[in-house]
Parts: structure tokens; sequence; C-alpha cells
């Protein structure tokens, strides 16, 4: 199931000479698509969630907020050798016209200390904060659904061997 959620954020721009004003009109525009959380174990105290971005200009996704956690940062990850690396980011950047896939393994959103478990299907609020190049900042809250993992295994299609 895929969804988009639009926003736009309009900015008027008022330059005004004598008695002539200039109006000036800006939008910028955020594509979400595939949001989903990991559904969590009773009193694991973190959750991941991903999705796929992109936006019409270069905008910085800069913070994320939802109500069942305490915290909820931007994180890469990344492997060296047989050790996994976890990094807390500032800010993602999202390049015009560009998908940048939050997913296991790579970007993600960690949801920090829990307000509780995180059941499948669960529909998760989350607040993303983007901005752009001249310090506009613009909020758009998603819904996130609880489910498991995606695999890229094929799926047995529903066959049974006896």
């Amino acid at each position: 199931m895929k969804s988009y959620l639009k926003h736009a954020l309009v900015t008027v721009t008022m330059t005004c000479f004598t008695m002539t004003c200039f109006v000036t009109f800006a939008h910028a525009e955020l594509k979400i698509s595939d949001a989903w959380v990991k559904p969590t174990v009773p009193g694991q105290p973190v959750a991941a969630a991903y999705m796929k971005l992109s936006a019409d200009q270069n905008v910085d996704l800069i913070e994320a907020i939802s109500p069942v956690a305490e915290k909820t940062e931007i994180h890469s990850m990344s492997m060296d050798g047989n050790i996994m690396r976890m990094k807390r980011l500032d800010r993602l950047q999202l390049k015009a016209g560009q998908v940048v896939e939050l997913k296991p393994g790579g970007f993600h959103l960690m949801l920090i200390t829990l307000a509780h478990q995180i059941k499948e299907g669960e529909v998760v609020p989350i607040s993303l904060v983007t901005q752009d190049a001249h310090g506009k900042k613009m909020t758009i809250t998603i819904k996130a659904v609880a489910a498991a993992p995606k695999t890229t295994e094929p799926a047995s299609e529903g066959h049974m061997h006896h």
C-alpha cells in the first residue's frame, strides 16, 4: 500500500517600492511513502522507523518527533567489518527530485524510550521537520504502520507441499 502525503508551505514575501508591492511565492513539497515501524517486544525501549522521502527542492530533515517516544533521532547505520556502527545525525540532506530511503541497515529514525510496546498494525504518528537553504522550516506529520520487515526472499505464494 503506497500513499503519498503532500504538504505545501507557502511563504509570502512582499517588497514595496513607493506604492507598488511585489509578491513572491515559494513552496516546497515533501513526499513520503512506505512509512513503517518495526514492532517491538514487551520491555523493548527503542524502535526504528523507515520510509522513502523526496522533495522538489533541496531541504534537510532536521528533526523528527513522535508521541510514542521520549525522543526521536535521525540515524545512519553502517558495517565496519563485523561491527555495526550507528551514528546520530543532526540532519539528513534531501536533494531535489532524489529519493532517500530510510531502511534497515542504512538511514532510519530511532524512537527512543518508548511509552509502550509497538504492536503489529499500530499506527505511529511521526512529525518530520525540514529546513530549506533560506532557513524556512516545514513540519509534516505522517502515520507509519507497525509491520514486520519486508524480506527480499521469494515468498512461497501460499503453496504447501506434503
